[in-house]
């Protein structure tokens, strides 16, 4: 060093003398390779499943709270709502409060509501599997549809009968 133990530039340039070496770069065609065991990446298959998780999750908050939730995960940190909810229960973790969390005694509510759920085919009690679900099993479900389909073909072709009807009654062609 020179000058009073300042780095003059051509020292700095004598010890580059080959040049710096370039950095790797990836084309924007070249696609991101999984790591082996890794876990596949959520957004592809679950993301608009866990949207309507994080938004069902968050309908039962207080308005207040949801309000900020949505704009703080949408306008401020532009992440998926789900991604804000598991990365506050991460933090929850590694601070040490998720053994402690903050239960709301209304929510006991919507435990009740879930408990005592009634199939609305065969009108037997069952433990629902997820929120919302209003039949016991894929039978009973599969056989309200077909019940519903029946009965909305025999509106239509009865309104179709009506039609062709009056169309006969005015002595319009009918199809």
């Amino acid at each position: 060093m020179a000058k009073g133990m300042q780095i003059l530039s051509e020292e700095i340039l004598e010890n580059i003398k080959g040049g710096l070496p370039k950095a790797p770069t990836q084309t924007p065609t070249q696609p991101l390779t999984q790591a082996e065991g890794a876990t596949p990446i959520i957004e592809g298959s679950f993301h608009g499943s866990l949207e309507e998780a994080a938004n069902l999750l968050l309908s039962i908050l207080p308005n207040s709270i949801k309000d900020y939730v949505n704009e703080l995960a949408d306008i401020t940190l532009k992440i998926p709502r789900w991604q804000l909810l598991l990365g506050s229960l991460m933090a929850q973790q590694e601070s040490g409060s998720l053994a402690a969390p903050s239960i709301d005694p209304a929510w006991r509510q919507v435990e009740a509501l879930i408990e005592s759920t009634v199939c609305l085919f065969c009108k037997q009690p069952f433990q629902p599997k997820r929120f919302g679900q209003k039949y016991c099993s894929t039978k009973c479900g599969d056989e309200a549809r077909r019940i519903q389909i029946a009965e909305m073909n025999k509106r239509r072709d009865a309104e179709r009968e009506a039609e062709k009807k009056a169309m006969r009654e005015a002595g319009l062609p009918t199809i």
